[in-house]
């Protein structure tokens, strides 16, 4: 006789039979995946002559019309109460399954949304398996509870049950199919734990895809259980609650550290809404990935426009999935945080950041400065910057009729690290952090009026050219600075300006000079 199984077809037999005397728990997100495994579990108990169905919340039909006539055991007892009685059908089902089965049953389903579950603890939940697991020892059967519904929220809590529950599993939406995701599995065959396997719904049957990607190795460490929750910020949200109970929040960096240092796989979302606070959020990132490994995915949202290039690039070097832009509405974060599910962080961890956060730090210094400091400044970052951070120096032609000190009056330097000086009736601009991309963005923003009307356009300056600056024959700083008057020129301009104008002498147009 066929031990009774889940029928998946192509699975082997450890990963989907199940024994008797155990209570096996299998999480799936919704009640058609729910349906396809009941029915996959009534055709694996093709052998048996008594099997007990009960659907808690909706009725039987969904997941019988899944079967033909041939398949399932030769007789099935069928129980169901509604929505507004199944918690406490729920909460007495270790004392109603012996009056439920027979002398001859030798598997139990029960079919159940999470929601019945609403208000119980763990240690609640705890009690409440080791009575099932002691009805199912006594009567030598197998007790199979598919729940449907969040299955964030209800696998982790199983995990520390292993003593009263046999196996563990949860089948979720993947790449366009369904994963069947084994937390640990025990049988006649042995102990399997963290196995994935891609299956589809083949007909009414669900069938094994081979993906050599997601099998050829089990499920890292001690990962899987948790790769479906959101640990975030409360402002991450804008103010919204939980979006589904999934989502954890938590206030500040500080309330939100202690979840994500126990995360494996699940999505931590910070927020930054200054500058000031990117070197603390790098080493935080950083100490993240260190700790709980490339399976994390840490995500960064920016809630006020504070990072440039350089920061978004520090923050990923140092271990983050994924930086969301300011004013990016909540429905396109919630497509993003999908992008990064299933991934593993592919980058190259340093062994310490802080190498890092000064070669990504601005220079101390912006706004407009002499040519000399300027030479000084762009010359050492330009330097710096072929391994670290790609920056832009410029030089600005005004358009005829405008000087270079009345183009400034429209300059607006907001952030750290940019600099600006008048070399040789040109302006020239060091944009730290900037992209060869992003220059003329940076430009209309650095402007009060639309720069190509103050400006012919722009170069982009190479080392050499910066290095130029100094082989002028007079001292550049004194470009900043209105010629000197002479003392004996003063006091002239003093005696003209007293002087009383003289009559003008009429001219007539044509006449001889």
């Amino acid at each position: 006789m066929t031990a009774p199984h889940l029928a998946i077809a192509g699975m082997p037999a450890e990963f989907v039979e199940m024994r008797g005397g155990s209570v096996y728990w299998v999480v799936a997100a919704g009640s058609a995946p729910a349906d396809l495994l009941g029915a996959s579990a009534l055709i694996g108990a093709g052998d048996l002559d008594d099997v007990v169905l009960a659907t808690l919340g909706r009725g039987v039909e969904p997941m019988l019309s899944l079967l033909t006539p041939e398949q399932g055991p030769a007789r099935v007892r069928m129980f169901q109460c509604s929505h507004q009685s199944m918690q406490q059908t729920l909460r007495g089902l270790a004392g109603d399954l012996p009056r439920a089965s027979g002398a001859t049953t030798r598997m139990v389903v029960v079919q159940f949304p999470v929601a019945a579950l609403d208000g119980w603890d763990d240690a609640r939940l705890s009690r409440w398996c080791q009575h099932l697991q002691q009805w199912a020892q006594q009567a030598a059967q197998v007790l199979l509870l598919l729940c449907h519904g969040e299955v964030a929220t209800v696998a982790p809590r199983l995990l520390p049950l292993n003593r009263s529950c046999a196996g563990v599993a949860q089948l979720h939406p993947h790449r366009g199919a369904l994963q069947l995701l084994l937390h640990y599995w025990t049988n006649s065959h042995g102990v399997v734990a963290q196995r994935a396997f891609t299956v589809e719904q083949v007909g009414q049957r669900l069938q094994r895809v081979v993906d050599p990607e997601v099998e050829v190795q089990s499920v890292a460490g001690e990962g899987g259980s948790d790769r479906d929750l959101f640990l975030a910020q409360t402002d991450v949200l804008e103010g919204a609650p939980p979006l589904s109970s999934a989502w954890r929040l938590y206030e500040g960096w500080a309330g939100l550290m202690p979840a994500a240092l126990q995360a494996r796989e699940a999505t931590v979302v910070v927020a930054i809404s200054e500058n000031a606070q990117v070197d603390a959020l790098a080493r935080l990132l950083h100490r993240l990935r260190r700790e709980r490994g490339d399976a994390v995915k840490l995500v960064v949202r920016e809630l006020q426009p504070c990072l440039r290039y350089a920061d978004e690039r520090l923050l990923l070097q140092c271990g983050g999935s994924l930086v969301v832009p300011a004013h990016t509405p909540l429905p396109r974060l919630l497509t993003l945080l999908d992008t990064v599910q299933r991934q593993r962080w592919q980058g190259q961890l340093a062994d310490d950041p802080e190498p890092l956060i000064r070669a990504h730090r601005p220079p101390s210094i912006s706004g407009q400065v002499s040519a000399s400091r300027f030479r000084q400044i762009a010359s050492e970052r330009i330097d710096q910057d072929g391994s670290a951070v790609e920056s832009a120096v410029l030089a600005l032609q005004p358009v005829a009729g405008l000087r270079a000190e009345q183009t400034l009056q429209q300059l607006r330097i907001r952030r750290q690290g940019d600099l600006a000086c008048v070399y040789r009736g040109q302006v020239r601009l060091f944009l730290f952090g900037c992209r060869r991309d992003a220059i003329e963005q940076a430009l209309g923003n650095l402007f009060r009026l639309p720069w190509r009307e103050l400006f012919d356009g722009y170069q982009r300056l190479a080392e050499y050219d910066i290095a130029a600056m100094n082989a002028s024959g007079s001292d550049p700083d004194t470009e900043l600075l209105p010629p000197p008057v002479e003392p004996a020129a003063a006091a002239a301009a003093a005696t003209i300006v007293a002087t009383p104008f003289a009559t003008p002498t009429p001219l007539r147009l044509g006449d001889d000079a």
